[in-house]
């Protein structure tokens, strides 16, 4: 009667014992069947490689930010985008200063504004501003927006003073055609072209080497919502 009792109290205890190792064999199963033994290091997904490809690279090196603002000419291509390019707002807002120096030049002569209105918008080879409007808003094809202002500023400066030389103080003598001409059409448009390409060049280098500010904001590109634990910190 004795030896029952021990043995029932024997199987007993094995059986619970079974019992309680139960739920961890059921875990140890569960971690063969994802994968991954039981307490080693998870497998890295197929979806953790596409996030970190597409995560945004940090800033590029300063020299590496200059030699990559350096875009090549397509003279072809851009030739055929001119009749685009002459209706866009670089073009139109960069000949616009330059009728409005004019303008300002030929109305009060005598004032000192005027004279800066003339040396920063209308003298070919000199008045550039008009240029780094062009350039550095130019869609594409800065250099022949920068040949276009340029001409267009030789043939004003060439209206006013052969047509208004006794009133804006500078009258055009016979030797000082040829030296007109040349800074109208030759020296002014190149000068004008140079610029612009180096105004478009300086966009460009700004925009690669400016500070990234697409780490904060996620795919559709609006700023990353508040976690519910921050709002939940916030409301108490």
């Amino acid at each position: 009667m004795a030896r029952a009792k021990q043995t029932a109290r024997s199987e007993a205890r094995r059986r619970y014992r079974q019992a309680a190792a139960q739920p961890d064999d059921a875990g140890a199963d569960l971690d063969v069947e994802d994968g991954r033994p039981a307490g080693g290091p998870a497998k890295a997904s197929p979806r953790s490689g596409v996030r970190a490809a597409q995560a945004p690279a940090g800033r590029p090196g300063f020299m590496s930010a200059f030699r990559s603002s350096y875009h090549a000419p397509q003279v072809r291509e851009d030739l055929a985008a001119l009749p685009t390019l002459l209706l866009s707002r670089a073009l139109l807002g960069a000949i616009g200063l330059t009728l409005l120096g004019a303008a300002v030049w030929v109305t009060v002569p005598n004032l000192e504004g005027s004279l800066y209105a003339r040396d920063l918008l209308v003298i070919p080879g000199s008045a550039l501003v008009p240029q780094l409007v062009a350039g550095f808003f130019a869609p594409r094809a800065s250099y022949l927006l920068g040949l276009i202002v340029g001409l267009v500023q030789g043939v004003v400066v060439i209206v006013l003073v052969t047509q208004f030389g006794s009133r804006l103080g500078t009258p055009l003598g016979t030797d000082q055609i040829g030296s007109l001409l040349s800074l109208a059409f030759l020296q002014g448009p190149i000068t004008s072209m140079l610029f612009s390409a180096a105004a478009a060049w300086y966009r460009r280098f700004l925009a690669l080497s400016g500070p990234r500010r697409t780490a904060s904001r996620g795919s559709s590109g609006r700023p990353a919502a508040k976690s519910n634990v921050s709002r939940r910190s916030t409301s108490r």
